[in-house]
Order: C-alpha cells, then structure tokens, then sequence
C-alpha cells in the first residue's frame, strides 16, 4: 500500500523529472535515514528490483541513473504544494467576494428604496388626514367621509411602521393621537375649539413627517424617534 502511495504521488510530477540528476539538496534529502524505505518504495515503483535496491549504496554506485530518477521523483512527490494552489484559488475567492459583495448592496439598496416609497406614502397620508380634519372644522357643511377615508388610510400605515419599529413611540404616539387621541373619530364629534383641533392636526403632522423621514434612512439610530413623543403629537 505504501508503494502504491508513492506511485500515486509520482503520477503528479513533471514529465521532466525522469531526465534530471537530482540536485545536491535532493540527494541529502533522500539520503537521509527516515527517508530510506520511501526511497527503496520509489525505486521499485518505477521498476527497479527490489533486492537490488535494499543496499542503496551499492545500488547508487551500480546503477546511478535509476537511483537519480527515483531520487529526484521521492523528492518532487514529498515537496511542499506550490503557490498555485493559492492562484487557483484566488479567482474563486475573488467572485465569491465580489458576489457577496454584490449581494450585500442590493439588498442595501432595496431596503432604501422600500423606506422611501414608505416615507412618500406615510407623508401623503398624513398630509391628507391633516387636510381633511382641517377642512372639516372650518367648513360647516363637512360630512366628514374624506376624514374618516383618510383616518382609515393613516392608521392601517401606522399600524405598518409600528409594527416594523416598535421602539419608536412616536410612531405609537401618532396612531394613538388618530384612534383614541385627540384627533380620534368620538373626539372629533366632541370639538368645539377650532384653533385646538387645527394645532393638533398640525403637531400630528409635522410628528408624522418626522417619522416618515426615518423610513427613508434605515441602519441610523433615530434616536429622537425613541422618545416619547406623545406631546408632540397631540400637544
């Protein structure tokens, strides 16, 4: 088994090797004691006999070319693998990181789109909410449908954000100033002051755009965000 090891390890070496007299470094290396037997297994892999190779001395001196060439190829077969192996390598790495880098930015780049088209239609929402309680506190013959069209519009967004960022309660606060707050459905049947419904309509908005601003920078701490921001949003 052994010799059909070093066999195996001759089949790699270069077809030059059968022709060359080994070099000073080489013959120390397979004159060396530990390196005798694999010598002898060399030898009779490439066909010399194995009783004249158990005296290597004497074989050296009576047939000097077959002891260079099992010499040189013990050697070749035993060296250690070549920076080649690290150049075939080196493309491999080189596309993986490439593809993992690729990877990496347009996953990036897909979240960063998704948080502004989520910021355009926060702040649509939210401006059309603030327009419609607006228009229907001033108008005496508001019906109230197109807030209650945009409420329903706002919140299921709010809902959305809340969701995706539950530590930031000023999103929290924004919906609840819309469903529970002052600037609910019950509280709106209710008003009376004008100017206090208008201020609230207008601190809900500039809260939301604030939130909406966020959506579109995602990876940044947003720490104004992390506040509480019941005040600003219903006063």
């Amino acid at each position: 088994m052994a010799a059909l090891g070093v066999a195996g390890g001759l089949l790699l070496c270069a077809p030059g090797w059968a022709v060359a007299d080994p070099e000073d470094h080489e013959l120390v290396f397979c004159l060396a004691p530990h390196q005798q037997r694999p010598l002898r297994e060399a030898a009779v892999a490439l066909g010399a006999d194995r009783g004249k190779v158990a005296d290597l001395a004497a074989w050296r001196k009576s047939d000097a070319e077959a002891f260079d060439q099992a010499c040189t190829a013990l050697y070749e077969a035993n060296k250690v693998p070549s920076p080649d192996t690290l150049d075939q390598l080196l493309p491999f790495l080189t596309g993986l990181f490439g593809a993992v880098t690729t990877y990496a930015a347009t996953a990036w780049q897909t979240r960063v789109t998704a948080g502004r088209a989520e910021r355009d239609a926060l702040g649509r929402e939210a401006t059309e909410f603030h327009d419609a309680v607006v228009e229907h506190v001033t108008v005496f013959d508001s019906d109230g449908k197109r807030v209650e069209a945009a409420r329903t519009a706002l919140t299921a967004r709010l809902l959305r954000v809340v969701g995706d960022h539950p530590s930031w309660p000023s999103a929290q606060a924004a919906l609840e100033a819309v469903t529970t707050g002052p600037l609910s459905a019950d509280a709106l049947a209710r008003a009376t002051d004008q100017a206090a419904v208008a201020t609230h309509a207008q601190r809900l908005l500039v809260a939301t755009h604030r939130v909406a601003g966020a959506l579109a920078t995602p990876g940044r701490p947003h720490r104004a965000l992390r506040r509480d921001g019941t005040a600003e949003a219903t006063g």
